[in-house]
């Protein structure tokens, strides 16, 4: 083979794989290229646009940052401000893809959280597809499928559409950050939440030991009775 078509051949394959994983990202949010990396597109060749209804969202790190708090004690989180329960502590976030770190009361040794995420004006999917990768993570011990355990209501908060899943089982999904060993674990139990926005909708997600998840259910519907649009 000519040694020109020999060098097209491995460029072509180089294109064609795929950008891994990132944590527990959609699979419509693609991480950022690395600083000091060559872009994979090359100069002067048209921008690919992305599929219909699709939404790519480059992972980026940011200085830490937390909450803005009110003169009311309320913290602000994009369009909203919110009332943080009483026992939950705010954590620092540096990803431009994470609206809002809360630690919750856990066991001696564990650090629950619920996290908050954005994605831009047009989210990361659909309702269905992100509910759909929730339940996905979780498989039942006597092998029912676990959406239909799963229970899923659609309530408003703050005059927003909202989609709330809460789900036990074990628990399957890969590494937060996309480094390290992926989380196995068994009797886990999920609370999440789908909220719209005129910013565009924010997702809650908690995974957490059966235990810890039933004693802050209540706080975690507060926070979300809470929401105020700013």
């Amino acid at each position: 083979m000519p040694r020109g078509a020999v060098l097209f051949a491995l460029l072509l394959a180089v294109s064609c794989k795929k950008q891994p994983a990132v944590g527990d990202l959609p699979p419509t949010a693609t991480p950022a290229t690395p600083a000091g990396a060559a872009s994979p597109q090359p100069a002067g060749a048209a921008t690919p646009q992305p599929a219909a209804g699709a939404h790519a969202f480059a992972a980026a790190q940011t200085p830490p940052r937390t909450l803005e708090a009110l003169p009311d004690g309320r913290l602000v989180m994009g369009p909203f401000s919110l009332v943080l329960p009483a026992g939950w502590t705010t954590v620092p976030v540096t990803s431009n893809m994470r609206a809002a770190n809360f630690q919750l009361p856990g066991k001696p040794g564990e650090q629950p959280q619920l996290l908050v995420t954005y994605f831009g004006p047009k989210g990361a999917g659909s309702i269905d597809d992100n509910v759909g990768r929730w339940i996905g993570q979780f498989t039942q011990p006597d092998g029912k499928p676990s959406r239909d355990v799963a229970k899923i209501e659609k309530p408003q908060f703050a005059g927003q559409d909202a989609v709330v899943v809460t789900l036990s089982g074990h628990y399957a999904a890969p590494s937060m950050g996309g480094g390290g060993s992926a989380i196995d674990k068994q009797d886990q139990a999920l609370l999440a939440a789908i909220v719209a926005s005129p910013a565009g909708p924010y997702y809650f997600k908690v995974v957490a030991d059966k235990p810890t998840i039933a004693a802050n259910t209540a706080a975690f519907r507060a926070l979300l009775a809470s929401l105020t649009l700013r």
